[in-house]
């Protein structure tokens, strides 16, 4: 479908916003013009989409009757109108509508999102999958990263620690070790293994494991610190050869900048729907590639999230590699079927989408807007057994509870 004069020109106006909780953990809506053109988002907050949703509701009026067309100047306003407009609620909330906003657009216009951002520079971008379980022993580590290995996956992405003591005395830094050892004989040394500290060490602790874990040639340590320690890190990354990768907590591009300008950062990881959509993501991409860094977008989530955060990675410089969440344990909540949760709302002819070649890459979407096409009415269905998804509760042996 080509651009037409009459497509540009046309008004877009927004007629109704839908919104489901859904299976396993995810909020979904569907944004309607009068035409009847549907663009879809995603809000999910994982363990929180309930308070995500009705802020998508409080949102809605400011939306209704709007022209499509200005995404970026609606969504601007709404950031400006609102005093108390950071965080990651309301980036979430905001998130949601802003791609529903472009795959509109481009549904209307014929064009990809990736075109309207400027234009792919790659065909297709590598994906790496996780493995590892949550807090598995070495061996069943090994075996479940063996099998990821066995159908496809040339990078893999796994929790590289249990919750830690400020300073570690119950064993859980060579527990680490181990189970890292043990992952690394199992698939190896062609492919790639990232580990996700998830922010489960304080500093003397991330410290000591960004040296230990080097042992088996790690891709990248993620969140070696949670965000509200990001000070830390340029120390913690001035002590290990190993990238330093974080983002997938912070709300604001600003935040990014900060830590970029603060050389405490190699791979920036930005949860499109955490940090307010695809165009703030594709601010955070223009940072990367402005610092010479590499951008790796966080992204367990859905496949609209998925799809959106392709369309900035394949127009980025700094696009390096996605998160990919299919198979994720995470995801095995409220399954039923024999259907992976990740396809279960997109139409199944279009799954084929979501191959991955030989090369562990998936292609870009050339496809109007975003290029998927959900299956709403499984959406629908789906709200009505809810998502009960909550953050794992952890302890320390001491019975104090850890972040999870």
């Amino acid at each position: 479908m080509a651009i037409t004069t009459e497509a540009l020109q046309t008004p877009l106006i927004i007629d109704s916003i839908e919104t489901a909780l859904v299976p396993p953990r995810w909020g979904l809506l569907r944004m309607r013009t009068r035409d009847g053109l549907d663009g879809f988002g995603e809000f999910t907050l994982e363990g929180q989409v309930e308070s995500v949703e009705a802020l998508v509701r409080h949102f809605t009026p400011y939306f209704l009757g709007k022209d499509a067309r200005d995404h970026h100047r609606l969504c601007r306003g709404l950031f400006d109108q609102h005093f108390y407009h950071a965080g990651p609620h309301f980036a979430s909330a905001l998130a949601g509508l802003e791609v529903a906003l472009w795959d509109i657009v481009g549904k209307a216009t014929g064009q990809p999102i990736h075109r309207l951002l400027g234009g792919r520079i790659r065909d297709k971008v590598k994906v790496y999958r996780w493995a590892g379980g949550n807090n598995n022993d070495a061996s069943a580590a090994a075996e479940e990263a063996a099998r990821v290995v066995s159908e496809g996956a040339l990078a893999l992405k796994l929790n590289a620690c249990p919750p830690l003591a400020a300073i570690d005395t119950y064993g859980g830094v060579r527990f680490a070790v181990e189970r890292a050892q043990a992952v690394r004989a199992a698939v190896g040394d062609d492919v790639e293994i990232g580990f996700d500290f998830h922010g489960r060490c304080n500093v003397p602790m991330a410290r000591r494991l960004a040296r230990e874990l080097e042992c088996v040639s790690p891709m990248f340590y993620e969140e070696p610190v949670r965000p509200d320690y990001n000070r830390w890190l340029p120390e913690i990354a001035g002590i290990t050869h190993i990238p330093i990768a974080t983002g997938e907590r912070m709300s604001t591009v600003a935040e990014f900048a900060d830590l970029v300008s603060a050389k405490g950062v190699h791979i920036l990881q930005p949860d499109l729907v955490h940090v307010g959509g695809i165009r703030n993501t594709a601010e955070v991409a223009a940072i990367a590639s402005a610092n010479g860094i590499a951008l790796a977008p966080h992204c367990p989530l859905s496949p609209i999230a998925f799809t959106a955060s392709l369309h900035v990675v394949a127009q980025s410089p700094a696009g390096w590699i996605m998160e990919w969440s299919k198979g994720i344990h995470y995801n095995a909540h409220g399954a039923k079927g024999d259907v992976d949760p990740w396809l279960r709302y997109l139409h199944e002819p279009t799954w084929h989408m979501f191959d991955t070649d030989g090369s562990s890459h998936i292609a870009v979407p050339d496809g109007p807007g975003l290029g998927i096409q959900v299956n709403w009415a499984e959406v629908e269905r789906a709200a009505k057994e809810g998502c009960t998804w909550k953050d794992i509760p952890m302890y320390l042996p001491d019975g104090s509870l850890a972040n999870w």
